[in-house]
């Protein structure tokens, strides 16, 4: 596979193309390399009505939506590393033995460290420490990929893992809180309702944030990357809270897509407009 790409990685299905769908698509049309790895099928995630979907097979329904969805936005890579969803910290979930949040540090970052050498990526994105709304799976990939990351390239770290290779640059999302606040407000204007964890506004304002240093204009691709949100059909569907919001406002959140170069650090005060620039 060509080197230089964009590795995105993430802990369940969805969690990418609210993020960076726009940005992905953008990429992909230009001929980058794009891979999308996913930590979970998902397994504990909410079922929408209809899909057909049950606590058992739910896992194999995300998956598949994943990759219908990665195909919308123009990503034909896409790899799995098969742990379980956790569920939201507090949870029965929490104690599976085969959750991502229980483990072994050093293997998941190995696994990473293993994807990296095979792809030869020159950017990184995944989670910022916050996990966007602290979702452990979340924070565990941010930490896992931020560690794999850094090891990559180092010859003396993961030997079995392949011959080092070291991306130029780490991204976070970072979707700035204050425009995610009156997005929800928005949503309760329209709907009467937000999504379930978005109800506890101080908790969300309270997590660790970065500020962007990075946003991407991807105004022109809203509509496919609204497609591609819906594709996560056990997730979200047209009577989604998110797309019962006017045009307007849709447009306005999902067509920029922010982002926080972590490494090498930026002076401050500047801004980019491309992970790769």
């Amino acid at each position: 596979m060509p080197e230089g790409g964009l590795l995105a990685i993430f802990a369940h299905p969805d969690d990418e193309t609210f993020g960076l769908g726009g940005t992905m698509a953008r990429y992909a049309a230009r001929g980058i390399p794009v891979t999308m790895l996913c930590a979970t099928r998902g397994e504990v995630g909410e079922i929408s009505p209809g899909t057909g979907a049950t606590p058992d097979t739910l896992g194999r329904f995300r998956e598949e939506e994943l990759r219908v969805a990665m195909a919308m936005l123009g990503v034909t890579d896409v790899r799995m590393m098969g742990f379980r969803d956790s569920g939201m910290m507090g949870t029965p979930e929490n104690d599976d033995e085969r959750a991502l949040m229980k483990a072994h540090p050093d293997a998941v970052t190995h696994m990473i460290v293993r994807q990296i050498r095979e792809l030869r990526p020159a950017v990184v994105a995944t989670w910022d420490e916050s996990g966007g709304y602290g979702h452990p799976d979340h924070v565990a990939v941010h930490h896992h990929a931020t560690a794999a990351f850094h090891a990559a390239g180092d010859a003396s770290r993961y030997p079995t893992a392949g011959e080092p290779w070291q991306p130029e640059r780490l991204f976070y999302t970072a979707i700035p809180i204050k425009e995610f606040m009156r997005l929800m407000e928005e949503m309760r204007a329209a709907s009467g309702e937000v999504p379930s964890v978005a109800e506890d506004d101080n908790a969300m304002a309270e997590l660790r944030r970065v500020e962007p240093n990075c946003i991407i204009d991807v105004g022109d691709l809203v509509a496919v990357k609204e497609q591609a949100m819906l594709a996560h059909r056990t997730q979200i569907s047209d009577m989604d809270p998110f797309m019962n919001l006017p045009e307007a406002s849709r447009n306005r959140f999902f067509g920029k897509e922010y982002f926080y170069q972590a490494h090498p650090a930026l002076p401050a005060d500047t801004m980019l407009d491309d992970l790769f620039a």
